[in-house]
């Protein structure tokens, strides 16, 4: 059973029964459905931060590739199309994109609690606070983009 056909046998249920309380109760836990998938994609992104915190302190670390920004947008690309294939919609996709930097802000935490001094003292020079919304949009297109392939792919094939 898909998540599509099980939010709608469960849409279908709750409009089947007289209870009220019970049928909202239903409608409700079938919209929070959509939602596990941001908690799988906000792990994906955070790891994503944390292990490019770890590069730049342990591979690159006294000078950041100039394409570390295209790069990390890159890899978000590529998650976001990995997530979509994997049936997690857009909005999730880049809902859990916004968990990037604080992940990278975690990895800085982590390495200033092993390495004291030498840690870094901000995730990744050259990228601001404020460019993980790029990262969101990114994760989200990629995702939608992906899942209306697989969409496209399978009303062509049947």
């Amino acid at each position: 059973m898909t998540p599509d056909e099980w939010i709608t046998g469960m849409q279908n249920e709750a409009s089947s029964v007289n209870d009220r309380e019970w049928a909202m109760e239903t409608t409700q836990a079938a919209r929070r459905f959509g939602w596990r998938g941001a908690g799988e994609a906000a792990a994906v992104f955070a790891a994503l931060g944390v292990g490019m915190v770890l590069l730049g302190q342990f591979l690159w670390r006294y000078d950041a590739p100039d394409a570390l920004w295209v790069g990390v947008m890159l890899l978000t690309g590529v998650a976001g199309s990995l997530l979509g294939a994997r049936l997690v919609a857009a909005l999730e996709a880049g809902a859990g994109a916004l968990a990037f930097l604080p992940g990278a802000w975690l990895g800085v935490l982590g390495l200033q609690a092993l390495l004291g001094d030498a840690a870094p003292f901000t995730p990744i020079v050259g990228v601001a606070d404020a460019d993980g919304a790029v990262l969101a949009v990114i994760a989200a297109c990629a995702a939608g983009t992906t899942q209306r392939v697989i969409t496209r792919r399978a009303l062509l094939t049947a």
